[in-house]
């Protein structure tokens, strides 16, 4: 059989780096896909090639079909088989399309089926209480605006988080009936009013047949920036025993085949139990952690959907620890730079940096510092300090050697302000 021509998408993302990576040695051709010219993957040496197609979020229809258009010119090059692995937000889109490909294409993404039973969001809280599994108590409000505040007052304190977006987008603590009714007013679209969880954030990642899981790996955020919503800056592989029962029921209540992620809060005590918060039908941010940690994911979840045996899945590396260093750098702040503050000064930064008279290593240069710009430590020095400590020896998480170093950060994050003149959601949130 012949080595498969696999297609990347997302490819201005370190995840997509880590795919390459992870896929490499079994491609007989490998080309990045995304909706800008410049990318990461497109630097990196792994790809043979790079496309550039519409955007998913602003022409899904015109996506799916750039993407339908290439896999046909693969098969009828090569008379192989051609695999399509999405690596973030597109993957409910391909899934739901996945008849339009030509024979001999495969999506590597869940069934449409498996997806529709926890995305968007407001489906999840219903399949969790119809699976059992433990979750907070979660109002739906499809129109939020026309909601009367005293329905929902007596949950307070709620979070309220929109059906539709990805990580901690639209997510507000509210804590008291004034805020709420502003909140319901300024929302569109279905929104859940849930009940806090006690305890903290874990990420925990599995492999699933349909029936069982047969790879399991967890982590949680030692550093996050911005500091209570953000993508993991420090994060710390731990123990995926306690969330062993939990996945294992969802994988076997949707019929899940592929890479499954889902977010619980738990206290840690092991007389609590661990309560489901989301679940993400995607690769997730920290998908090179959880490579460096021990299980190789991309690499299990292209062999399955090829049909190809599979690799031993891996023992995670409980205690690993990893760190995106533009994340964490700008972490070191602590409370002295405010989320809003600190994107805002980068994407304004580099929107003046765009008309400058300057070669564009010049630019990267200066944005780079920018982003690390320690004057703003002053004025929180010793918990600079102590977060320095506490990942100083952690491994830098920037996918392959070859591929470069730090810089891989301004990389991506140039691909995205180049196109949208903002950050992407992979940086902002987990």
């Amino acid at each position: 059989m012949s080595k498969p021509v696999i297609i990347i998408t997302y490819a201005r993302s370190l995840m997509a780096l880590t795919v390459a990576q992870s896929v490499r040695p079994i491609a007989g051709r490998l080309i990045g896909v995304d909706s800008v010219d410049w990318t990461v993957l497109g630097f990196s040496g792994l790809c043979d090639e790079t496309r550039c197609i519409p955007d998913p979020n602003e022409t899904p229809e015109d996506y799916v079909a750039a993407l339908v258009a290439l896999s046909r010119e693969c098969r009828e090059e090569t008379g192989g088989p051609v695999l399509v692995m999405p690596v973030f937000e597109d993957t409910p889109l391909l899934a739901a399309h996945r008849e339009a490909f030509p024979g001999g294409v495969t999506i590597a993404a869940p069934s449409a089926e498996a997806i529709a039973q926890v995305h968007p969001k407001d489906r999840l809280a219903r399949s969790a209480e119809k699976w059992g599994v433990p979750a907070p108590k979660t109002q739906v409000l499809t129109d939020p605006a026309a909601a009367q505040s005293a329905e929902v007052e007596d949950a307070l304190p709620a979070i309220l988080k929109p059906a539709e977006g990805c990580g901690g987008r639209g997510i507000s603590l509210v804590e008291d009936a004034e805020t709420l009714e502003q909140e319901l007013d300024d929302r569109e679209g279905t929104t859940l009013v849930q009940t806090p969880a006690p305890g903290e954030d874990y990420c925990v990642t599995a492999m699933a047949d349909g029936e069982t899981v047969f790879a399991l790996s967890a982590y949680r955020n030692l550093e996050q920036f911005p500091p209570q919503s953000g993508a993991g800056a420090l994060r710390e592989t731990v123990d995926a025993a306690p969330f062993r029962s939990a996945m294992e029921t969802i994988a076997r209540g949707a019929g899940w085949t592929g890479t499954l992620q889902a977010d619980f809060r738990w206290t840690g005590e092991p007389g609590d139990t661990p309560q489901l918060i989301e679940i993400n039908a995607r690769l997730w941010a920290g998908i090179t952690h959880s490579v460096n940690s021990g299980v190789d994911y991309p690499l299990l979840l292209a062999k399955q959907a090829l049909g190809e045996k599979l690799p031993e899945a891996g023992e995670p590396e409980i205690g690993y620890r990893s760190k995106l260093p533009l994340l964490w750098l700008a972490g070191l702040t602590g409370k002295s730079l405010e989320e809003a503050d600190y994107f805002a000064q980068i994407e304004d930064n580099w929107r003046e940096l765009k008309e400058a008279d300057a070669t564009l290593p010049e630019r990267i240069g200066q944005l780079w510092l920018d982003m690390t710009d320690f004057e703003t430590l002053k004025d929180d020095v010793e918990a600079a300090i102590e977060r320095s400590r506490r990942g100083g020896d952690a491994d830098a998480d920037v996918g392959p050697s070859e591929a470069g170093s730090t810089a891989l950060g301004s990389l991506f994050i140039l691909s995205h302000l180049l196109r949208y003149g903002s950050l992407p959601a992979e940086v902002k949130h987990d």
